[in-house]
């Protein structure tokens, strides 16, 4: 998201009212505290080494960020003597114009600002809607990539639909304090890294080298899914009444999680990208393979599941895709989100309740168009990403 240049440019806005510097000082005492540790904590999250910031650097970076917090100030303390007003619809309109404000001042370009429509906060929508898009590796080309992203879209509009906000918030703060998260994030990195360098096809000659190869990326991505999955499971079931701790969810198996994903008229979709007998089998060890039928087998106890070589690499290279099309989870929750907030900031503004599940649900069309050279220049020349138009954005709950 582009940030303004120039903080001190204000459109006309009326003087802003006596600031408390004491209070803005504390505030950025503080932040300026936790810098380090905050940067330290995102560097890690991407696999890196946090950048040293010289006293120069920092020293500049806060004057900045008190001079955006100038104008924001007169926003901040409106909404604060809010909170004490009784309800009733002047304080609706009043709260929804400052944090309208708020949003126009910290994230809108100078030429946002300058739009007569800045209020309608469609170019915020446009922001968001630009990270959704699949990147222009071959490998996100391909129809379990692409599916996978369709169905994860379909159930997150399943679970904003039927789930309160309150609710989703809550499941998701609980994954994210759990440890698993944080294993999670770096084992998807690395696979993403590492999809750059997939074979395209399987190979001719099966060689214990490629074996060992397809276990691992198996077993691997296997792990990574079964994750996703107890996440999306417990979304879908995070209704009041139904809803349980996410201590549950933690101790549930991929067999349950797999039964109880099943149940749900969208997110069952995502379940035949992994094989749970399969999976086992992997784990206790390689398949048995039988060169001259070119065939695989996978003992799960007294189950054996069998393969050809080429359903192998096929089903192996399918569960990957899938694993990195849900990787967009992120990006598509805070495109709803943020589309749920401009609507409610923006009542009286009409707003196509199709466009936006129209263009997701056909990902792949969208992902095509991403890859198109020209779609980039158009990209780039009208300033929104392949899943946006011009016209009103929102979701069909």
């Amino acid at each position: 998201m582009a940030l303004p240049h120039d903080p001190d440019q204000l459109q006309g806005q009326r003087p802003p009212p006596q600031i408390d510097e004491q209070a803005m000082s504390d505030l950025i005492t503080g932040f300026e505290a936790h810098l380090p540790a905050m940067l330290g904590q995102f560097a890690d999250l991407l696999g890196r080494t946090a950048p040293r910031i010289s006293v120069q650097e920092r020293r500049r970076f806060m004057e900045r960020l008190r001079r955006k917090l100038r104008p924001l100030w007169s926003a901040f303390t409106e909404l604060e003597a809010l909170g004490a007003a009784p309800e009733s619809a002047e304080k609706t309109e009043k709260a929804t114009a400052a944090l309208r404000s708020i949003l126009i001042e910290m994230l809108a370009t100078p030429r946002i600002r300058k739009s007569p429509d800045v209020d309608r906060l469609d170019w915020l929508i446009a922001m968001a809607a630009r990270a959704t898009n699949p990147p222009r590796a071959a490998w996100a080309r391909q129809a379990p990539y692409l599916e996978a992203r369709t169905h994860l879209w379909n159930v997150l509009i399943s679970v904003y639909s039927q789930v309160p906000l309150a609710a989703v918030q809550t499941v998701l703060d609980a994954w994210a304090s759990d440890g698993e998260y944080r294993r999670y994030v770096h084992s998807l990195r690395l696979l993403t890294v590492a999809a750059a360098r997939f074979r395209s096809k399987p190979t001719q000659r099966i060689s214990d080298r490629a074996a060992v190869e397809l276990q691992n990326e198996y077993l691997r991505t296997a792990n990574v899914f079964e994750q996703q999955l107890r996440l999306l499971t417990c979304l879908v079931r995070a209704a009041p009444g139904i809803a349980k701790p996410w201590s549950y969810w933690q101790r549930q198996s991929l067999k349950n999680l797999m039964e109880m994903a099943s149940m749900h008229d969208e997110l069952r979709n995502l379940v035949p990208f992994i094989d749970r007998h399969v999976r086992n089998a992997l784990t206790h060890g390689p398949p048995l393979v039988d060169r001259s039928s070119r065939r695989c087998q996978f003992w799960d106890r007294d189950i054996c599941v069998t393969w050809n070589w080429e359903d192998y690499f096929r089903n192996t290279r399918a569960l990957t895709l899938a694993v990195l099309g849900c990787a967009n989870l992120d990006s598509f929750r805070q495109l709803i989100e943020i589309q749920i907030l401009a609507r409610a900031l923006v009542p009286n503004q009409p707003i196509s309740r199709t466009a936006t599940m129209a263009r997701m649900n056909s990902a792949s069309g969208s992902a095509r168009a991403s890859t198109d050279p020209r779609s980039a220049k158009r990209t780039k020349a009208d300033g929104l990403g392949d899943n946006v138009t011009s016209e009103g954005q929102g979701i069909t709950p």
